[in-house]
């Protein structure tokens, strides 16, 4: 098949938006699209070099995969096996583990499933800060070359006419899946071949259309008119693309409708640059996009773990994650450029010495599964010496959604050796019936907590209280980000964004049916502090509606975040560093603080207007003299992460909120 120079332009329009959209998110939001980008090229290139070789007579499903194999596996063998040994030098054994143990299911090609099963939710924390979250695509690309080939075969011999109807059939097919799974299995939906193989079918259906198995080849066309719908084409193309890149980030039900601008759009350019000379394709075909392109599988592969890396160094170290990234970004890209330069173009060949370098494949495969199986054998413990009480955390318990999912919090990194109690089964949808509800005296709820996990660590806590006092509470908290404000967004603890506006409109209805004498309201405030509109302008809202509804309204500051320990185990990190200096060490707040402390001042502003308003400061206890948060004391730990408490950090205000409860329902112990 002919060299096309403006297809790597191609790829470096995808891999140009992925890099940006990695080292910041907030530069380009849907940048992450440039993978469907990917897609679509992948699917249109593969079926065409398929389909000339049956013209040609010489197609061979053996010489097909031996020729992904050079193309695509030395790369990612050797990206794995750096990963794990930076993984072992820099981060700590627990973040090494998880590596490990996911690395074992990249080289196998089967990272899609482990994402989906351990890490959740693309946009979520954990995916965020694993080292191979990007190679998801990978296996669904893998996975569809292992499948396609055979079927087009069958499609050629006994639907030899009708190859591009079936493409499009089954491409309509697996769109139908997507959109239906959007809004019912997101994380399903967003990470596995089914619901997302329409993108390659687009691609595919498009090469079938220019290179039929009888007749001639697509030519360019020379004709005026041509030309003009070739340069409408490709405008039009790269705007849709653009339009993706820009309009579609993490808040919208994503693949669903919005993956039509990134897939369709990059159909259009291809069909506009393989019809002829346009201004598109000459641009596409300059010498920055074409190198750039070139190198695009390099720079997918190396980019993502040495940003995460960068991100992570500079958390530990107090420096801003934008300069890790940058310069996380920096080095991924010069390895990428040596390992494209001394691997995978030497490894690729296929002339003489092609055993040998399938020799050199094969033992450089079996290296990177058997050190990846090596480090996950080796489960690491967070606190070896036995300094500290194990924690625990019973949101699982409390939570009004999907108790199920603490399960990947327990896999966590961060989370790995907390203990969480297994809750009682029930619906996932109990915020339907009023929540989780014990009706220790009798009647209504007295007490209403509203929140996201961060209600859910000191609901125990507010349990027992209720208990004692014999105080009928009902909890209405989620986990994954739900926010104490009525403004919901999708998330996995329901099937569509109308569940989760459905949700907002259930606590509505409970406040006003239940006139409870107090509620208490707990989140991260620091993640609303940057919102539009303003904290102050959301928390006011939410008091207008709220505060006439209840006897006291409870505003819960928010705990210290602990600095350097996104994702990773803190525990760990403290025992390892007691080690060395036989010292506790000092942990101190991230840069969020100033925004905390912002919230304080707001609500506590707006507790003048309100008269039923009160802000319960939770964050006191946790700093000390010097600034620096109070973590553990004795053998209590009393951090579960870098930003939620354990029970035993919940424990430790339990007399600040028996005092607030007490004065909101003016009960006796």
């Amino acid at each position: 098949m002919a060299y096309s120079a403006p297809l790597d332009g191609i790829r470096a329009v995808a891999i140009l938006a992925v890099l940006v959209f990695h080292i910041s998110r907030s530069s380009l939001r849907g940048g992450f699209t440039g993978v469907d980008v990917f897609f679509v090229l992948s699917g249109f290139l593969i079926t065409s070099i398929i389909l000339h070789d049956l013209r040609q007579g010489r197609f061979s499903l053996r010489e097909f995969y031996l020729r992904r194999i050079q193309r695509l596996l030395p790369n990612v063998v050797l990206m794995v096996l750096a990963v794990l040994v930076l993984w072992a030098m820099f981060m700590p054994p627990m973040a090494n583990f998880q590596a490990g143990r996911h690395a074992l299911w990249a080289v196998f090609n089967l990272s899609n499933f482990y994402i989906m099963k351990y890490l959740g939710g693309y946009w979520g924390n954990a995916a965020e800060w694993s080292p191979l979250t990007h190679t998801w695509s990978l296996a669904i690309e893998e996975q569809f070359y292992l499948l396609f080939p055979t079927c087009l075969l069958l499609l050629v011999r006994f639907q030899r006419g009708r190859v591009r109807s079936w493409l499009i059939a089954a491409a309509v097919l697996s769109f139908g899946l997507c959109l239906a799974g959007t809004y019912t299995y997101p994380t399903a939906t967003f990470y596995l071949m089914p619901t997302r193989v329409w993108e390659l079918l687009i691609g595919a259906a498009l090469a079938a259309h220019r290179t039929p198995l009888d007749g001639p080849e697509a030519q360019p066309r020379s004709s005026p008119g041509a030309a003009r719908a070739g340069e409408i084409l490709g405008f039009a193309g790269l705007g849709m693309i653009l339009v993706g890149y820009i309009c579609i980030h993490d808040g919208n039900a994503f693949p669903g409708l919005w993956s039509l601008a990134p897939t369709l759009g990059t159909a259009l350019v291809l069909g506009s640059v393989m019809n002829g000379k346009t201004i598109v394709s000459r641009w596409l075909s300059s010498s920055f996009m074409v190198k750039t392109g070139k190198l695009s599988y390099s720079i997918y592969l190396w980019h993502w773990p040495l940003i995460t890396l960068g991100k992570a160094l500079a958390d530990w170290y107090g420096i801003p994650q934008l300069y890790g990234a940058l310069a996380g970004a920096g080095v991924g890209l010069v390895l990428a450029w040596a390992a494209y330069v001394l691997v995978e173009q030497p490894l690729r060949n296929r002339g003489a010495g092609r055993s040998r370098r399938f020799a050199i494949i094969a033992g450089g495969f079996a290296l990177a599964a058997c050190g990846a199986m090596a480090v996950s054998l080796r489960a690491p413990v967070a606190d070896p010496a036995h300094l500290f009480d194990q924690p625990s955390f019973y949101g699982a318990i409390y939570t009004s959604g999907k108790a199920s999912l603490t399960k990947n919090a327990s896999e966590s990194i961060d989370y790995y050796d907390v203990y969480f109690p297994k809750p009682e089964p029930r619906p996932d949808d109990s915020w339907r019936t009023g929540g989780v509800v014990h009706g220790y005296g009798g009647g209504t709820p007295k007490v209403v907590v509203l929140g996201s996990s961060h209600a859910l660590m000191y609901s125990k806590l507010i349990d027992d209280i209720c208990r004692e006092r014999h105080l009928t509470v009902a909890f209405l908290a989620m986990d994954y980000g739900v926010p104490a404000f009525f403004q919901c967004p999708d998330n996995p603890n329901f099937a569509s964004p109308v569940e989760a506006r459905d949700f907002d409109q259930a606590r509505r209805k409970w406040l006003r049916d239940w006139h409870p004498q107090a509620v208490l309201v707990i989140d991260r405030w620091d993640a609303w502090a940057e919102r539009k509109p303003g904290f102050d302008q959301n928390l006011r809202s939410f008091l207008q509606e709220v505060s006439p509804l209840a006897g006291r309204v409870l505003f819960v500051t928010q705990v210290p975040v602990i600095t350097g320990a996104v994702d990773v185990n803190l525990r760990e990190l403290v025992t390892r560093r007691f080690s060395r200096s036989r010292m506790l060490p000092r942990l101190y707040p991230d840069r969020n603080e100033t925004l905390r402390r912002r919230t304080v001042a707001i609500a506590q502003s707006a507790a003048k207007d309100f008269p039923n308003f009160r802000v319960l400061r939770a964050d006191l206890p946790f700093y000390q003299g010097d600034g620096s948060v109070k973590y553990a004391c004795g053998r209590a730990f009393f951090y579960a992460n870098d930003n939620h408490l354990s029970s035993m950090g919940a424990e430790s205000v339990r007399a600040l909120f028996e005092q607030a409860i007490a004065e909101a329902t003016l009960s006796k112990p």
